[in-house]
């Protein structure tokens, strides 16, 4: 298993053709906030915005778009509206263009997540039809009691989903 590495409260991974990938410790305390610990708390999501640091290539998480009035959540569903599009240039704007979209996030209601095919088919088609930089994007679910990452990577003969690691919240 694969639980990436956890210093100083960061998460962090290290990706082939990529460097270091960080997670700050106040983006996981964030999502940790949307942990679904009750029967009546519904799915929530967004977007994941992070900063290149250097020509290397390594990468901090550090920003997410919260869930949004024109989103859908339900208890076992989440649909994300193109409101967080609108955030995410905000956000793009405001850090003279280095704060960028590097994925999704969403929560799902079990101890340790796993994706569904309906978040396999949202992630291929954020890889297929979104812009963002590179050929990778980070997809995030958070559970109640442990966050997963998984990496997409746009390749030329296809695309390819891997499990990256794993978080586990203080309780």
């Amino acid at each position: 298993m694969v639980a990436g590495h956890v210093v100083d409260k960061e998460w962090s991974f290290e990706i082939k053709n990529l460097g270091l990938v960080r997670v700050s410790s106040s983006l996981l305390t964030k999502l940790r906030a949307y942990r679904q610990l009750t029967p009546n708390t519904p799915e929530s999501g967004g977007v994941l915005v992070g900063m290149y640091l250097n020509s290397g290539g390594a990468l901090l998480i550090n920003e997410l778009t919260p869930p949004q009035q024109t989103d859908k959540q339900g208890r076992h569903t989440y649909y994300r509206s193109k409101s967080h599009h609108d955030l995410v240039r905000a956000i793009w704007k405001k850090s003279k263009h280095h704060s960028t979209y590097v994925g999704l996030w969403h929560s799902h209601p079990e101890p340790v997540p796993t994706y569904s095919p309906t978040d396999k088919t949202d992630w291929l088609n954020a890889i297929n039809y979104s812009k963002y930089e590179g050929n990778k994007l980070f997809f995030f679910i958070v559970g109640q009691t442990h966050a997963r990452a998984w990496l997409g990577v746009n390749r030329r003969f296809g695309r390819k989903i891997e499990l990256i690691g794993e978080y586990k919240f203080d309780d």
